[in-house]
């Protein structure tokens, strides 16, 4: 990879990270769900920067080429992000379920 390309990326995840950050800041995101995308930009950084990493990674788990190392942990990485997400989703399905009981209770009560 050329520095130029190097730095590009490096200048993406760098603003992605601001950004996510600000939107903590502005309470848009919790920090709770952006902990995965961080995890994310710091192995995508550490790629980057030590790009012979890969290739020793990719020769200690028998893969062929480094790129289908970074094809399959981007696959792994986005697989975790989705189950988290749909765990997340799951929780706050059933809260609203629950409230959503709650509130029909107390509505009954009322009449």
């Amino acid at each position: 990879m050329t520095q130029t390309a190097s730095l590009f990326i490096s200048i993406v995840i760098v603003l992605f990270v601001a950004y996510s950050f600000h939107l903590i800041k502005k309470d848009k995101l919790s920090i709770r769900y952006s902990l995965s995308w961080y995890i994310l930009s710091v192995i995508l950084l550490i790629a980057v920067w030590v790009p012979n990493l890969l290739v020793v990674l990719a020769n200690l788990l028998g893969i062929y080429s480094p790129m289908n190392l970074v094809f399959f942990v981007g696959f792994c990485l986005s697989l975790w992000i989705l189950f988290s997400l749909t765990r997340i989703v799951s929780i706050q399905s059933s809260k609203i379920k629950s409230l959503a009981q709650q509130i029909a209770l107390s509505e009954k009560k009322d009449d």
